[in-house]
């Protein structure tokens, strides 16, 4: 039986080093960008997917000359827009491969 003392939960994000948070990220991506390559098999189905991470690949704060000034949360939001172009790279990659291209 699992019990849910502090012992078998993983540590939290604050108490991980650097190493330890970008092996758990690198490790996420892995997962989601294979579960998202091989869920998405039909051409059409990966076209809208591949679109869909590639619209949230950029930060959009409405401003001409993006990035220039800098605004608040704008570090997270262009973390976020890196993953999801990370991300994208790799389904992107995973598809081809598998499609033989």
């Amino acid at each position: 039986m699992h019990t849910d003392s502090a012992g078998d939960r993983p540590k939290q994000v604050t108490q991980m080093n650097e190493e330890e948070v970008e092996g758990r990220l690198s490790a996420h991506r892995y997962i989601l960008s294979h579960l998202l390559a091989k869920l998405s098999t039909d051409p059409g189905k990966q076209k809208v997917l591949l679109g869909w991470l590639d619209e949230r690949a950029s930060v959009n704060d409405g401003e001409e000359d993006p990035g220039a000034v800098i605004v608040e949360g704008y570090a997270e939001q262009q973390a976020r827009a890196d993953e999801f172009m990370i991300i994208s790279e790799e389904v992107r990659r995973l598809v081809e491969l598998d499609s033989g291209r």
